[in-house]
């Protein structure tokens, strides 16, 4: 017997930009890993703003992570 997953009937682009804060963007890591995990979610939000995966507004004094 084989099992065949289908792919979810999701409407939703590829890409989505959604313009937040960096604290919002915490609480959001925050909340799905639990909130006694802080090295893990420092090294998420660390490795998305690396990869490019979420990254600075034009206009603001920070440019890179080091």
């Amino acid at each position: 017997m084989s099992t065949v997953l289908q792919s979810p009937s999701c409407t939703v682009p590829q890409s989505t930009t959604v313009t937040t804060n960096l604290y919002a963007l915490v609480e959001a890591v925050q909340n799905e890993v639990g909130p006694e995990n802080d090295e893990l979610i420092v090294a998420t939000v660390m490795h998305l703003l690396r990869a490019g995966h979420a990254t600075y507004r034009w206009g603001t004094r920070a440019h890179h992570c080091n």
